[in-house]
Parts: structure tokens; C-alpha cells; sequence
């Protein structure tokens, strides 16, 4: 329980030596720079490419407010990461929200939330970003080297690629992404910075971030979309086992992640939409043109750009995939060393990753694309073809079981903030957590009202019983530890590494956590 959490600030400079003695991930030398960039992993390059096409959509998304709309959801996730910062300034493990709610709330209620995050990880970490990768690699292939390659096969060789890079190391893993990121952005400020000072179609404007350009409603609408861009932001505290000191650059690597991702995202969306011009996109210029990266480079800059930013686009994807693989193979390699799956997902390679944790990205993936397959979901959905049935279905289902994780950490959080009673401060941190509260309540209300008339036909409804499914199972396995291995539930998130506030020991507080030493 959040006992004496008075002075949260110090926290993060109050660093055990290390975990309690088990299994564990090797040693603690990952740095910021390896947390920032497992966050950074979240896919901005790839998302700017893919997704704010949607958010600028004038029938379902923002129209001209796709700006405002991307702004008040990164306020939102800001708060969300806030909370989620609340958690990592005192304990560190590999687990993340797992272990974070295991020892926020109560032992049970982590091993129930960790089925439903993890399960939700499996479904957008496996079939969802791997279909996306294959569903930008593939026009890549044919307009521009007229190498023709089907899209699972894209699918399987991006999967390969993860696999191969992750067993080999976190820190090959990370140095990767972050590679990719430093490269993708330069490019992509390249073409915005051009579009903004040769004015744009008509002229720079501020009205695209004025709510009163379109109305409340469709501003509204383009937040509830505009909020998946950032899901994913919480990867750092995967990495919380192998920082070395987890509970200053975890908190300080989310947040920075957020912003600099937030940023860039009302960056792109604001030159985009003036590239198009303000009129232009209220009619679907932007929204019905699925290359608009490409169309602002070679129109403002040259195709050489357009080239680059395919490339670039294609990247992140894959940096995605890697992250995606980090947490969920960290996740379950925490829940199999304190033996609530199968003992097989602790094993770890000579690199000290959990490869066979790992491999479940792999499952999963082969999972969906046959589900979805004989399902005959891209018919039902009126949807090209399999990949494209793939990427929806597997994302809107995912993303249902990991925002109600997102909706449970906050709640739990509040709990933090008010164990700090008469702490400096404690009136501005509710607020600020209350905001990240918005964030999963804005999901679930953007996919599922209104309700259509043919739920049959409907991804997002037909995704939401795949979810209620998923979650059906993760409480028969609940259920099953509760009745076989109780005292393994009562021992869950055993392997945390704690940080214990500075104010309590002062104030004379003697119960330390086991492996707790006090000092920077």
C-alpha cells in the first residue's frame, strides 16, 4: 500500500542498489537516453504518417482544428504521464504498470491488471503495428524499387527482424530506436519548416487552433481520435530493472517523451494543414489523400524528400515493433519469475533478454492474421483486404484492454497523491491527474458512440466483444491462481526495487522495504 509517500520529489533521488535477489534482467547500466528512447519508440514518425490524416478528417475527425484537436490530447496524455511518473519515482522493476499497480493498490488487483495490459500489448504489439509496418512497406516496395512482396511477408521478415535485434540485447535494442528517431526527425522538420515560411497554401493562421473555426463537437471529435497517438508513452518503465537510476530518469524520460512527441505532432498537423490550406482541408483534401506526406514534400520541397520520408516513415514502424516487443517480453518475463505464468517466458538469453517472453509478439501475430483471415473480417468490414482488416480490428481491440489499464492507474494514483496530504502542492497534482483521467474516458467515448444501427458490421464493436473475450480469460486465469497459487498472488511484484521518500525516514518511519538502501 502507498504508505508515506510525503515528499515524492525527493524520491528520485533516493536510489537502492539494486533487486532483490532473484532473476533478474542483468545489470543496471541502461542511461536516460535508453529510457527516452524506448518511449520514443511509441512510432511519432510513422503515427504523423498514418494517423493525422484521420484526426484532420471533416466528416469524423477535426477538420481545420486537427491542431487544437492533437494539442488538448497531448495535455491530456501529459496528465497520464504525470501519473504514471507518480508510480516510477518510487518503484522500479521490469514489469511496468504491473508491478506499478501491484504495489500501488493491492497484490491481486496488479495480477489482474497485468492479464488485461498484457493480453492488450499482445494484440497491438503483435498483429496491429506489424500489419501497419507491412501496410507502408509494401507501396514503398512497388512504386519505388517494383519489388512485389505479399503483405504478410512483409509481416513475417519486420517479426524476424524484432526478434533477432532484442535477443541480442536491450541496449543494441534502444540504440536503435533512438538512431531512428534522431533520423526521422530532421526530415520531417525539413518539410515542415519549408511549408510554414513559403506561407503555405493561404498564408500562416493561428484560427486552426480556434475551436470556433468548426464548432466545439468536431473539435472533440478529433481529440478522441487524436489521443491514440500517444498510446505506448509508458514504455520506459519497462526498462526500470536495468536503469541505473530508474526512479529519477523513468519519470523524467515518460514526460519528456510526451512532450517532445507532442510537439511534434502539433507541429506536423498545423504545416500540413496550412500546406493544404484551411479551405482545402474542410472539404477532405488532406483526409482522402492516404499519401500526404509525399504530396507536401514533392510540392513545397522535391520527390528526393518525399523518398526520405517514406523511408523514414518505414523506420519508426519498425522502431515501433521494437518497443511493442521490449515491454510486453519484459512484462512477461515479471509475471513468469514470480510464478504466475509458466516458468519457460523467465528464461533469458545470454544478452539477458527474455527470448522466449519475447517470441509471444510472434504468436500473437500469427494469431490475428488467421483469425482475421477466416473470419473474413476485411468482406464484413467493406475493407481492401486482410491487412487492412488486420491493422483495425487488432489495434481498437488492443487499445480497449491497455486505456482501461490507463483509466485504473489514474484512479490509483489519486490514491498517491492523497497519501501526500499536507505535502506542498497536492491540489495542483490532483488536477493535473484528474486531466490524465480525460485520456481513456475520451477513447472509449470516441469508439463507441454513437452506437450504429449493424453491430455485426462495425470494427469497433465487433473489436470491443474481442476485448470482453480477452478479458474473460484473463479472469478463468485469475480465478485459477486465486483457487491453486494464492500465495503467489500475495507475493506478486516481489522483484520491485523501491525508492523510500526522504520525509519518511526524517520523520522517523523504521519499516523499509526488503533490498532498500537509503543515500544518493
Amino acid at each position: 500500500m502507498p504508505e508515506g509517500v510525503s515528499g515524492l520529489e525527493e524520491i528520485a533521488e533516493v536510489e537502492g542498489p539494486g533487486l532483490p535477489t532473484g532473476t533478474n534482467l542483468g545489470d543496471r547500466t541502461l542511461t536516460l537516453r535508453h529510457a527516452v528512447a524506448q518511449s520514443l519508440g511509441l512510432g511519432p514518425m510513422i503515427s504523423a504518417g498514418v494517423l493525422l490524416g484521420l484526426i484532420a478528417s471533416p466528416v469524423s475527425g477535426a477538420g481545420v482544428n486537427a491542431s487544437f484537436s492533437v494539442l488538448m490530447a497531448m495535455i491530456g496524455c501529459l496528465g497520464l504521464g504525470f501519473a504514471v511518473s507518480l508510480f516510477a519515482r518510487r518503484w522500479a522493476g521490469a514489469g511496468s504498470l504491473y508491478e506499478y499497480l501491484a504495489r500501488g493498490a493491492t497484490e491481486r488487483f496488479g495480477v489482474l491488471a497485468a492479464g488485461v495490459y498484457f493480453v492488450g500489448l499482445m494484440w497491438l504489439g503483435g498483429p496491429s503495428i506489424t500489419s501497419g509496418f507491412a501496410d507502408v512497406v509494401q507501396p514503398f516496395l512497388q512504386n519505388r524499387l517494383s519489388i512485389h512482396l505479399a503483405w504478410w511477408v512483409i509481416m513475417l521478415i519486420g517479426m524476424g527482424l524484432v526478434q533477432v535485434l532484442n535477443f541480442m540485447g536491450i541496449r543494441l535494442a534502444t540504440r536503435v530506436m533512438l538512431f531512428i528517431a534522431g533520423f526521422g526527425l530532421i526530415p520531417m522538420l525539413i518539410l515542415a519548416v519549408t511549408i510554414m515560411a513559403k506561407g503555405g497554401a493561404q498564408g500562416n493562421t493561428l484560427s486552426v487552433f480556434n475551436p470556433s473555426t468548426t464548432s466545439i463537437g468536431t473539435a472533440f471529435n478529433g481529440i478522441l481520435i487524436a489521443v491514440t497517438l500517444f498510446t505506448g508513452f509508458e514504455a520506459a518503465a519497462a526498462l526500470g530493472e536495468e536503469c541505473r537510476h530508474p526512479h529519477r530518469d523513468i519519470p523524467r524520460a515518460v514526460l519528456f517523451s510526451l512532450l517532445a512527441a507532442g510537439a511534434f505532432y502539433v507541429l506536423m498537423t498545423y504545416a500540413i494543414t496550412i500546406g493544404y490550406g484551411p479551405h482545402a482541408v474542410a472539404k477532405g483534401a488532406w483526409a482522402n489523400d492516404p499519401a500526404y506526406l509525399d504530396t507536401m514534400a514533392n510540392h513545397y520541397v522535391g520527390s528526393w524528400l518525399a523518398t526520405i520520408l517514406d523511408i523514414v516513415v518505414i523506420f519508426d514502424g519498425f522502431a515501433s515493433m521494437l518497443m511493442f516487443c521490449v515491454v510486453l517480453g519484459h512484462g512477461l518475463f515479471s509475471l513468469a519469475r514470480d510464478g504466475l505464468i509458466p516458468k519457460a517466458f523467465a528464461r533469458t538469453s545470454r544478452y539477458n533478454t527474455p527470448w522466449v517472453a519475447n517470441l509471444m509478439m510472434v504468436a500473437a501475430t500469427g494469431v490475428g492474421m488467421l483469425v482475421i483471415h477466416f473470419a473474413g473480417y476485411a468482406k464484413t468490414f467493406g475493407l481492401p483486404n486482410d491487412d487492412f482488416a488486420v491493422l483495425s480490428l487488432t489495434t481498437t481491440t488492443g487499445s480497449y484492454l491497455v486505456q482501461f489499464i490507463y483509466f485504473a492507474v489514474v484512479v490509483v494514483a489519486f490514491r498517491l497523491v492523497y497519501s501526500m496530504r499536507g505535502g506542498p502542492g497536492q491540489w495542483w497534482r490532483y488536477i493535473v491527474v484528474l486531466i490524465g483521467a480525460s485520456v481513456p474516458v475520451l477513447a472509449y467515448k470516441g469508439s463507441l458512440i454513437p452506437v450504429p444501427s449493424n453491430l455485426g458490421t462495425s470494427v469497433n464493436y465487433v473489436a470491443l466483444f474481442y476485448a470482453l473475450g480477452m478479458a474473460l480469460l484473463v479472469l478463468v486465469w485469475y480465478v485459477y491462481l486465486r483457487q491453486r497459487l494464492t500465495a503467489r498472488l500475495d507475493q506478486a511484484a516481489a522483484h520491485v526495487a523501491t525508492a523510500e521518500p526522504v520525509t519518511a525516514i526524517i520523520q522517523g518511519e523504521t519499516r523499509l522495504p526488503p533490498g532498500t538502501v537509503v543515500g544518493g
